[in-house]
């Protein structure tokens, strides 16, 4: 991913959390350029297992990517 004023150092990254006896994924956009969190989303789904978690969320991701 890119944007525009970075020289390619910006990227995305999915994790899970637990909440609520469940689990979300959180994408966080990361600028090590700027050495600062660009933006961070979390699921507004629970699932029931990390794995599950970190598949929607990449899933997410990738379909955010090819709109871009």
């Amino acid at each position: 991913m890119k944007s525009e004023g970075s020289n390619g150092n910006l990227r995305a990254f999915v994790q899970t959390a637990e909440r609520a006896g469940g689990f979300v994924w959180v994408i966080t956009l990361v600028d090590f350029d700027a050495k600062n969190v660009r933006r961070a989303l979390v699921s507004d789904d629970s699932f029931s297992t990390a794995a599950a978690a970190r598949d929607a969320g990449e899933a997410r991701l990738a379909g955010m990517s090819e709109d871009g």
